[in-house]
Formats: C-alpha cells, sequence, structure tokens
C-alpha cells in the first residue's frame, strides 16, 4: 500500500513534450536564406524545461523518386530554445527537416519535426539543334526539357561536344545567353 503526502503526485511515466513555434510547415526556403527557429519543451514532473534540455537538428531529405530517399545531417544545436540557420544549397528534389528534442530531469526524451520545403523554379533548356544532349547537375538529357530547381542553387550545364544526330556531328559553341 502506497501513501502519499498532500501536495505530492505519483510520477506520470510521460514523456515531456517538445513544441516547434517557429517555422512552420508552410515556412518555404531558398538557397541562402536564414531561417529562424523557437521552440519549447514541458513535462508533466518538471513543467517547463529550461533551454539546456533542448537540443535540435537540421537535416536534409534528398529524394530521387517519392520512395527513394537518403539523408544528409545539416547542422546541430545543443542547449538552446531558438536559433537561426542559413539554408543550403542542394540538387532538387530535397526538403528540410528540423527536429527538437527535449530531455526532462530523469532523462527521458521527446521529439517533435517540422519538414520545410524550397522554394523552386523551372528551368527550360533548349538545344539549337533540338535534340541534342545537355548534362544539368548529375543528369544528361536529350533536349527540349524543363529542370525543376531550388531557388538560389548552384546548378551545373555541361553540352558533350562532339554529338552525332542524323548522321550529322555537332560541336559545341556557345551558350545562347552569352556565358
Amino acid at each position: 500500500n502506497t501513501s502519499y503526502q498532500q501536495g505530492t503526485s505519483e510520477p506520470t511515466n510521460q514523456p515531456p513534450t517538445a513544441t516547434i513555434i517557429s517555422p512552420t510547415s508552410s515556412t518555404t526556403w531558398a538557397v541562402g536564406e536564414t531561417i529562424s527557429f523557437f521552440g519549447s519543451g514541458s513535462d508533466p514532473e518538471d513543467g517547463d524545461l529550461p533551454a539546456s534540455a533542448m537540443s535540435w537538428a537540421l537535416v536534409m531529405h534528398h529524394c530521387a523518386t517519392p520512395s527513394d530517399c537518403h539523408q544528409h545531417p545539416v547542422e546541430t544545436f545543443s542547449a538552446v530554445a531558438s536559433g537561426s540557420f542559413v539554408a543550403p544549397d542542394h540538387e532538387y528534389p530535397s526538403h528540410l527537416e528540423l527536429t527538437l528534442t527535449v530531455t526532462d530531469q530523469n532523462g527521458a526524451s521527446g521529439s517533435t519535426s517540422v519538414l520545410l520545403q524550397p522554394k523552386t523554379v523551372d528551368l527550360t533548356f533548349q538545344t539549337d539543334p533540338t535534340g541534342l544532349t545537355l548534362t544539368v547537375g548529375s543528369v544528361s538529357q536529350t533536349a527540349p526539357f524543363i529542370r525543376t530547381v531550388i531557388v538560389g542553387s548552384t546548378t551545373s550545364i555541361a553540352a558533350p561536344s562532339p554529338q552525332t544526330r542524323n548522321n550529322t556531328t555537332y560541336v559545341f559553341h556557345s551558350w545562347s545567353h552569352g556565358g
């Protein structure tokens, strides 16, 4: 038989709760933009948790297809309730995940995450004559085609030379925009 004194309660054995206040899932980013974050943590036994109980992890998810993804750890932040990071350069399709983990005085932890989608732009690629191959990023493709990239990202573009099409050999001469 267990007895309790007035004003004390039985431990709840519930993990602490992490809350990301900012950014929200509606936040979008371009390469080089600064994104601020802010969160809190609470525990049924300890109440509001201090910044020293918080840790953050920023991960880039790069997906070749919706079911073929891998992760790149970007940055971690320890013992802070708020801060900021600069959105990294990466090939599309990809998105960021920011995770807040809070740990109570007994070592129990709880986490929450927010997914942050990039701002994108479509780039159109053509050759003259049409039907030659260009390499954009890590993919070679017959032009014309459209490629989606993250706003502000660095994307490599190459025109393999020489190329043969319909028994005629073409040597790369120049980019139409003068680059």
